[in-house]
């Protein structure tokens, strides 16, 4: 056994969906774990004493700029920054200035993803040019494998063409992911709606904007029996809207994002445009709410919304830059130094349960047992560092946790058995 072995993962505390016991992992030159038990040897040692192996976390809502806007990320950098905040797959929305909306772009696209450094699943869009008005062609798109179509801004579609999708995607067997942002009540809106905006003299978008679209998309997923999953929710009303759905038997699951439960709007007052983001920052009152129901396990995902943008953008009046934050090395530390949840408990929200999510579960998060490639995250939940995006991975260095004290830090990755990640330093 031995000689067939590669790495060794020695004296860390292996957590999974089993449960958690201190043994080392064995990883085969196949890329796959061979066995999981104390004193085992192979070719190269990583001594991750001290220190968590779970599965590798999946981001379920990824947005890169290629193809369109190299500049901003490429699947490669987008990738080398996932790595090294712990994920081993990632799904990348369709929204890019080329649009993901046809076999011929998803083809191509697929061959771009050949320069990631961890698994990329890629989203087609649900609709043309993500319009809201026609149909893509789905069915030419799932033929090439593509099994995720999203409309990350879905507010002011269509309602006919949203029920025809997702009856046209029961009978592929897809799922659809939404945005829930970018209805008329977001008009020009720049940040929360109510006594900030006001005072900043800034236009706000209510979180009425986001909660009617929620509450449509979850009366047409029950209507319709579609697999559907809602993005980036940033009011605790919302996710209250999904959990009655929920309980009503619509096969619909929700994420939010790390800023959305950790961060509030007053950070708008410094008019820094990194603290802009879609949805907005909201309300401290708002912001417990959402915390609190993601401790109750009320919500079925963290997800990034890593959405980055060339840094001279940001340097622009806050009302000209353009929404959005990196997000993929922070997710963890945010969500340790945030949740008052367990490590299994936080490990389902980034790695469990979005697997499952898109489908990834056969290679991806649940279980770390021999026979299943080998795509695992080392950290330790209980180091302290503060987050500057000037030493992230990605092409931006815009982060909305610019200078904040954080909890839990990735020190290994492995991708397919490869150490890509070692002591928090990427190796490709």
């Amino acid at each position: 056994m031995a000689a067939m072995s590669r790495i060794v993962l020695k004296g860390g505390l292996i957590l999974d969906k089993s449960g958690e016991r201190n043994a080392d992992v064995l990883i085969g030159d196949d890329g796959r774990i061979i066995e999981i038990s104390k004193g085992l040897s192979a070719k190269r040692t990583i001594n991750v004493e001290g220190q968590v192996i779970s599965a590798g976390f999946v981001d379920l809502n990824a947005h890169f700029a290629q193809p369109g806007n190299e500049n901003a990320e490429t699947f490669e950098t987008g990738t080398r920054s996932a790595v090294k905040g712990g994920y081993t797959a990632v799904v990348a929305m369709p929204d890019t200035e080329i649009t993901n909306d046809n076999a011929e772009t998803a083809r191509s696209i697929k061959t771009l993803t050949a320069t990631a450094i961890c698994h990329v699943e890629i989203a087609g869009a649900i609709t043309v040019g993500n319009l809201g008005e026609q149909i893509a062609p789905l069915s030419e798109m799932a033929a090439l494998g593509v099994n995720i179509f999203a409309d990350p801004q879905s507010s002011e579609k269509n309602d006919l063409t949203i029920r025809r999708s997702m009856e046209y995607s029961e009978r592929l067997g897809v799922n659809l992911h939404y945005g829930c942002t970018g209805g008329s009540l977001a008009l020009k809106g720049q940040m929360n709606e109510g006594v900030i905006s006001s005072k900043l003299g800034l236009a706000g978008i209510p979180t009425e904007d986001e909660e009617l679209t929620v509450f449509r998309l979850c009366k047409l997923a029950k209507m319709t029996g579609a697999r559907v999953h809602l993005q980036q929710l940033s009011s605790a009303c919302s996710i209250q809207i999904v959990n009655e759905a929920q309980s009503e038997g619509a096969n619909v699951t929700c994420e939010v994002s790390p800023h959305h439960f950790a961060l509030n709007e007053t950070l708008v007052e410094t008019f820094d445009g990194r603290y802009k983001v879609s949805p907005p920052l909201r309300t401290q009152g708002n912001v417990d709410k959402v915390q609190k129901m993601v401790s109750e396990g009320k919500v079925d995902a963290i997800a990034t919304g890593h959405r980055p943008y060339e840094n001279h953008l940001m340097d622009y009046p806050f009302q000209e830059s353009p929404p959005g934050t990196i997000g993929f090395e922070t997710a963890l530390g945010a969500a340790i130094s945030y949740l008052d949840l367990s490590l299994s408990e936080i490990l389902n929200l980034l790695s469990w349960k979005p697997a499952e999510i898109a489908g990834l579960s056969d290679s991806h998060g649940g279980h770390i047992i021999p026979g299943r490639p080998a795509n695992l995250t080392v950290f330790d939940p209980k180091k302290p560092w503060v987050a500057n995006g000037s030493e992230m991975a990605s092409k931006s260095s815009s982060s909305v946790f610019e200078g904040i004290s954080l909890k839990g830090l990735v020190s290994h990755t492995l991708v397919d058995g490869e150490l890509v990640v070692i002591e928090g330093e990427i190796q490709k």
